[in-house]
């Protein structure tokens, strides 16, 4: 009973503190900020504070807060012309701001983007993987680090696994990759994205697919499957999936399994029937209107590229409707 009640006062204490800490910052906003930021109407940078009584008032806009953040870690609030804030005063407050901040986002809802778009790394790792390629998709000049001393198939082939003393690396100038490695011929560059906030090209929530960026990961697709050299030499998959089947009357089964397979590859999961059956009719036009089995095959392949199926990389596991276990898909691909 009486660790209880010593558990108990050491919360109600700890609590005491926290709001305590709280009222301070508000009262810091009080007599700080609104002489600009919403007092007698006058709202600068369109933050007003004025409003601001409670912790809660506080986190009900969890943008302004973050925007409240910065500029008083920054120094840039309060302004040159206003009384500054002492050091001590000026990182204390900033503190309580983020710990309220990160306590309002894990109850607000917001959590890590589920899904996310592939960089132009994980799309040429991925698409060599699809069809075995044994040539780069395009040049990569952030792949400038060389291994020089063999240590990873000396790694491989060790048995006790252990890191040596030193190793030996180079790494070349941006831009020789395309006269170091092998690569697809006449693919060009991987889509750029239109900078987000503060520059940034990778921010998850802005990586959305418009349709004119569909087109552009369409004609990347189509590029690479009609490569000259995207044939039998540097295609792993090419007598498997390309060649036609040697029997003629049982076409569409033996497509069906090919593109089963195949789709199941790129989506990173079990594709559903009423999917695999728009590719089957989708090859069987293209082969209707005069095209040959590889060339449709190949139709095929460029679409699964351009689909946000294969674009987009999940965090979370996604429902499984047709039992294949999708689980170990998702684990497999954040793992990648």
């Amino acid at each position: 009973m009486k660790t209880w009640i010593c558990y108990l006062s050491l919360f109600v204490a700890g609590a005491t503190q926290a709001a305590d800490k709280q009222a301070a910052v508000i009262a810091l906003f009080q007599q700080s900020c609104v002489k600009c930021h919403g007092k007698n109407d006058k709202v600068k940078g369109e933050v007003n504070l004025v409003e601001i009584r409670t912790a809660a008032d506080l986190t009900s806009d969890l943008e302004r807060l973050q925007a409240v953040i910065e500029v008083l870690n920054t120094g840039e609030m309060p302004p040159e012309k206003e009384p500054t804030l002492q050091p001590g005063m000026r990182t204390a407050t900033v503190k309580q701001l983020r710990q309220l901040l990160h306590a309002a986002t894990l109850t607000s809802g917001f959590a890590p983007t589920p899904i996310r778009r592939m960089n132009r790394l994980q799309y040429n790792n991925a698409v060599q993987d699809l069809f075995d390629l044994k040539v780069m998709v395009f040049p990569l000049p952030e792949r400038m680090m060389r291994d020089r001393s063999g240590y990873f198939q000396k790694a491989l082939a060790a048995t006790d696994k252990t890191m040596p003393d030193a190793i030996t690396v180079s790494s070349r100038m941006l831009g020789k990759s395309a006269l170091i490695e092998p690569r697809l011929a006449g693919v060009g560059p991987f889509p750029q994205d239109l900078r987000a906030e503060h520059g940034f090209d990778n921010r998850g929530d802005h990586l959305s697919l418009s349709p004119i960026l569909m087109e552009t990961f369409f004609t990347l697709s189509q590029r690479i499957v009609q490569s000259p050299n995207f044939d039998e030499r540097t295609v792993g998959i090419w007598k498997a999936f390309f060649v036609p089947p040697p029997d003629e009357d049982d076409v569409n089964s033996e497509l069906r399994k090919r593109l089963r397979g195949f789709l199941t590859r790129a989506f990173r999961r079990p594709v559903q029937d009423s999917i695999l059956e728009r590719y089957v009719q989708h090859v069987n036009g293209c082969i209707a209107s005069g095209m040959n089995f590889t060339d449709a095959m190949k139709q095929a392949a460029s679409a699964t590229l351009a689909s946000p199926r294969f674009l987009y990389l999940y965090d979370k596991p996604s429902p499984d409707k047709e039992g294949g276990g999708s689980g170990r898909y998702d684990l497999a691909s954040r793992l990648s």
